[in-house]
């Protein structure tokens, strides 16, 4: 038997986490800096539909043959016009949400090894759906950061993506993946202006199912905050930096605080997590000083959050 259900709500709280910022940069003014250490040739992971292991019926497809690397690929060849997908995460109850666009989607594993739920679901009639497809898989990844090097519906960008090619121009002058991290934040919150439009009609659901787009979000130069958070992801992937960008909840003694983050992993150091962060209002960074000093556990204590604090909804 099909079941029905309502699916709208749990895409709509990513929207709305992302369209709270108010902060409005001004333009950076730095000068431009020599060629640093560090190799700044961009490095694109391109996600490949295999069908060496594939499930589904004949309207919908998982291809999950590069499941290892840390991502799944859906394909729709059915003729309703709204299709959703879901994907529960091993041991979890969440589930996350996507609308199934043309051609392959591309969506991220994030809750590592362990079994995952693939569900698919028609439109019926507004709001409601009926279940197309579900089935249950035990995968492998291979590690806890390549799913965060490779492209996916949320952050979503090729070779030739002009965003790319900015990312290593921007980053040209830095020595580390520290340094990189640090030029690629300070570019994306000093050129991008806040859209107050486009906010407000997220806000008033005019923009459901919206996904960011890196390359009219450079050329524009203003997005929301959802924006920033996946032109700054695709800047730091495209230079081999594995990046996270997490959407959530900060508990403060007012109540939930809508937050989010950007995590990025740093080779001899790990997974940087809360390196920036967006608070409801503004964009801010982590000194990155302090976290190349390793052996500094003192100052690296005063900055690690008490992560009871904090709940992570969605990671992309």
């Amino acid at each position: 038997m099909k079941h029905k259900i309502n699916i709208f709500f749990s895409c709509l709280l990513v929207l709305s986490l992302c369209a709270g910022c108010d902060k409005k940069s001004s333009p950076s003014t730095d000068e431009k800096k020599p060629k640093g250490s560090r190799d700044n040739i961009p490095v694109v992971l391109e996600p490949v539909w295999q069908e060496e292991k594939q499930i589904g019926n004949d309207k919908i497809t998982f291809d999950l043959s590069n499941a290892s690397e840390g991502y799944v690929m859906a394909a729709y060849t059915g003729d309703n016009p709204k299709v959703k997908v879901r994907i529960q995460n091993p041991e979890s109850s969440d589930y996350y949400t996507y609308d199934i666009t043309s051609g392959y989607n591309v969506f991220p594993l994030t809750g590592g090894n362990g079994t995952y739920t693939f569900i698919a679901y028609e439109n019926i009639t507004g709001t409601k759906y009926s279940q197309l497809f579900s089935q249950s898989e035990t995968l492998q990844i291979k590690n806890d950061y390549t799913t965060y090097l490779y492209p996916n519906q949320y952050v979503n960008f090729q070779k030739d993506s002009k965003a790319v090619a900015m990312s290593s121009e921007i980053v040209e002058s830095a020595n580390n993946d520290l340094d990189a991290v640090q030029y690629v934040y300070e570019y994306v919150v000093h050129t991008l202006e806040y859209d107050d439009d486009k906010a407000e009609k997220v806000k008033n659901g005019e923009l459901a199912g919206y996904l960011p787009d890196v390359d009219s979000i450079l050329q524009e130069k203003k997005g929301i905050c959802f924006d920033y958070a996946a032109l700054m992801a695709t800047m730091l992937r495209s230079q081999n930096i594995p990046t996270k960008m997490e959407i959530g909840y900060a508990n403060m003694e007012e109540g939930a605080v809508y937050h989010a983050w950007i995590s990025v992993y740093i080779k001899d150091i790990g997974w940087i997590d809360d390196l920036i962060e967006f608070d409801g209002k503004n964009w801010s960074m982590m000194d990155p000083t302090l976290i190349s000093d390793s052996n500094n556990s003192k100052k690296m204590r005063k900055f690690t959050k008490d992560k009871s604090n904090y709940t992570t909804k969605y990671v992309y």
